[in-house]
């Protein structure tokens, strides 16, 4: 009963995303916002939907905009997230930003979703059924729709310092730590990174060498990354290399947890907390310019979250 009770007070967690694409033939850049009709509640909502079991929100947001839509997107900058009861139980909704798909073919109609539709932007907020999903338009609208990620991850879970007998670089991941790279992996596929640098240390080439094979990318090795050179405190190259990934694209780094405030400071973005193992934080810029922070825990360390920095 206990066990009853506790499960219904935790909050539904659900994911979505705020689709929008350039409004055909406008020549001033004004875009066009999806929505989607729901006949079970005869409403108009912004696609989203529940979280599966061993699901990250990044993955649910993106699974469930394609389950509603029919659109293949990679998630842009977090949007204020959503906090209301139904049924008495508490929910919470996270949303992003997402480009729609071009090359999307229309969804078939079910019991579900019966209609979808693109319209402009202030149509599409008065349209909607719901004050909540309309003022998170109007926030999207508020900031830029692209944003740049840029990834910060610490190495998963690694083999104990103490039970490996040979050089520290060469300690690799742990069972639990290697047990994470598959949700580790599918979480950073929803973010449409084209870089993946690394320590050379082993456990951090372990901790992207998954995702990389996966997305058909090279693990790019760069000892300034690693623990043993942090000697250096002032000018370290380490910086270079993240103020050359903030003028490039999108891009994964995997570093040690004493080397990650350095790569943050040299972001321009605040720390904060030790990331924990697997845990990773996307650093949302505007041509270098930080737009938000959000982080991402590892499997298994509590509830899914976003933390907004």
């Amino acid at each position: 009963m206990d066990g009853d009770v506790t499960s219904r007070r935790d909050p539904v967690l659900a994911a979505g995303a705020v689709l929008w694409r350039e409004q055909p033939g406008a020549p001033d850049g004004r875009v066009e916002i999806c929505l989607v009709h729901r006949p079970r509640y005869d409403d108009w909502s912004l696609p989203k939907g529940k979280l599966e079991a061993g699901e990250s929100l990044l993955v649910c947001a993106a699974r469930e905009v394609f389950e509603e839509t029919g659109h293949q997107v990679t998630l842009g900058r977090p949007l204020p997230p959503q906090h209301y009861t139904v049924a008495g139980r508490p929910k919470t909704v996270r949303y992003w930003l997402a480009e729609a798909d071009p090359h999307a073919a229309a969804r078939l109609p079910d019991r579900e979703i019966d209609e979808v539709v693109f319209l402009p932007a202030g149509e599409a907020v008065r349209r909607l059924s719901h004050e909540r999903d309309a003022e998170l338009v109007r926030a999207a609208l508020r900031g830029p729709l692209r944003t740049t990620p840029l990834v910060l991850l610490r190495h998963a879970k690694a083999v104990p310092r103490a039970t490996w007998p040979g050089p520290d670089i060469e300690r690799p991941l742990a069972a639990e730590g290697s047990a994470d790279l598959e949700p580790l992996g599918e979480a950073l596929g929803t973010l449409g990174l084209g870089r993946v640098l690394s320590s050379d240390s082993v456990r951090c080439a372990e901790t992207v060498r998954p995702f990389a094979l996966k997305q058909g990318l090279v693990v790019e090795l760069e000892p300034h990354l690693s623990e043993e050179n942090l000697r250096v405190r002032h000018d370290h190259p380490a910086e270079a290399v993240i103020r050359s990934l903030l003028r490039d694209g999108p891009a994964v780094v995997c570093s040690h947890r004493p080397v990650l405030p350095l790569l943050f400071e040299a972001a321009g973005a605040d720390p904060g907390d030790d990331l924990e193992p697997g845990e990773f934080a996307v650093l949302h810029h505007e041509h270098g310019h930080q737009v938000t922070v959000e982080r991402h825990r590892p499997r298994g360390a509590g509830p899914p979250a976003v933390i907004d920095l």
